[in-house]
């Protein structure tokens, strides 16, 4: 048992089960002991992300930003890990946003996330809308009634409390988000959910084990999000795969990109090309 493991056993034994979100609200981002408190991210972490494929991905970022908007003021990255991105930018163009910090108010700005919504702590439910709950049988976390099966789903609480910050952040500009998801009625391909966690590079379903040492994560519900986000007053611009949208960026661009890194490219275009969407909303 590891000391977050403890707290979370000791935290069940006062307040009974939890759900799912509590256990992964801990798990990711306890102040003592959560996983994001380290540095997941690279060949000695748990996993890549795009944002490590540098100077090519700030490159396609400040590209997309500059034909959303040629006028705006900043790029306000949102959980922005080690920032790498913000070298592709100008001073004062470019501004990061940590886990627990307000979106500044800005005027006239491009909001970008990459991977951020899909470690937003989810509850899960099951086929009849049963609400599963982390327990602790005295040796171990455990699911409580039962492990997720056929029909399981999992929901984001906190995704429109994030819309609605960002909303309020800027008087005009868009929103880039940059995540793994599904679209409307792909969850089919997932049969029991899709939570999983991430431990040196390798994929695996035991999400209760070693809490704070492993990633935990669950693919975006695209068409929830895009109702949320219109309910909260977004227009919605376009949902296009990460492929899609660098490819609309022009024959000049791409080749500009391709002198910073052919490589670095074509892992974009043709490694997560297919498995990563972006979605750009507005607020005009």
């Amino acid at each position: 048992m590891n000391e977050l493991e403890r707290k979370i056993a000791d935290r069940i034994e006062r307040e009974g089960p939890l759900p799912f979100s509590a256990f992964m609200e801990m798990a990711l981002y306890d102040d003592e002991y959560g996983y994001y408190r380290g540095d997941p991210f690279g060949r000695e972490g748990d996993f890549f992300t795009a944002s490590q494929l540098q100077p090519v991905f700030g490159a396609y970022v400040a590209a997309l930003a500059q034909r959303l908007d040629a006028g705006f003021e900043k790029l306000i990255d949102i959980g922005a890990g080690r920032g790498e991105v913000g070298e592709a930018f100008a001073e004062g163009k470019y501004a990061s946003v940590r886990k627990g910090e307000k979106i500044p108010k800005t005027n006239r700005a491009i909001l970008f996330s990459n991977e951020l919504i899909d470690a937003l702590p989810v509850d899960v439910a099951g086929r009849d809308g049963e609400i599963l709950k982390v327990d602790w049988n005295g040796e171990r976390l455990v699911w409580q009634p039962h492990e997720p099966r056929e029909g399981a789903r999992e929901m984001r609480q906190g995704v429109r409390a994030h819309l609605e910050e960002a909303y309020e952040a800027i008087d005009q500009g868009s929103y880039v988000l940059i995540d793994y998801g599904y679209r409307e009625g792909e969850h089919l391909r997932f049969p029991t959910g899709t939570l999983m966690s991430y431990r040196r590079h390798t994929a695996s379903d035991e999400v209760l084990r070693e809490p704070g040492v492993r990633d935990i994560t669950a693919h975006v519900d695209w068409a929830a999000l895009l109702r949320e986000a219109q309910d909260v007053g977004w227009t919605v611009r376009s949902v296009e795969t990460l492929r899609g949208s660098l490819l609309s960026l022009g024959e000049d661009t791409l080749a500009s990109l391709n002198l910073l890194g052919e490589m670095q490219l074509r892992t974009l275009l043709f490694g997560l090309g297919e498995s990563f969407d972006v979605v750009v909303l507005d607020k005009k």
